[in-house]
């Protein structure tokens, strides 16, 4: 399951702190019953997920980004070499853009928008 709001996050924050605090009173997170633990996980998993795109650490790139870069290379039936031949980078920049590891800067988010066709409103509202 994903999660689809700000609603969603914030709910599933509480349900961490609430497992988290179930476990901190028993003395040891191993403690918790299998089901909490399970929650635990799930919830977790999706929170990274949703923090990844939306509230991406500094110098770190949104996974909406990166996901747009990836589906433009496969419309345009594109490899990651390719694609940084189209865009005038290395192709160990592409491949730290790719995997989140490599901020954008003015000049790449100008090349996405002219040789990608990704709107650069899209990369700014979530960079």
């Amino acid at each position: 399951m994903k999660i689809k709001s700000d609603a969603e996050y914030r709910r599933c924050k509480r349900g961490i702190d609430k497992i988290i605090h179930t476990g901190t009173n028993l003395g040891s997170m191993d403690l918790l019953d299998q089901s909490d633990k399970d929650e635990l996980i799930r919830l977790s998993d999706m929170v990274e997920e949703w923090e990844a795109a939306y509230h991406p650490l500094p110098g770190k790139v949104s996974t909406l980004i990166t996901d747009e870069i990836r589906r433009k290379m496969d419309e345009a039936n594109l490899n990651q070499i390719e694609a940084a031949e189209k865009l005038g980078v290395s192709k160990s920049r592409i491949s730290e853009l790719l995997s989140g590891k490599r901020a954008l800067n003015l000049n790449l988010v100008k090349r996405l928008r002219d040789n990608f066709g990704i709107p650069a409103d899209f990369i700014l509202d979530n960079m």
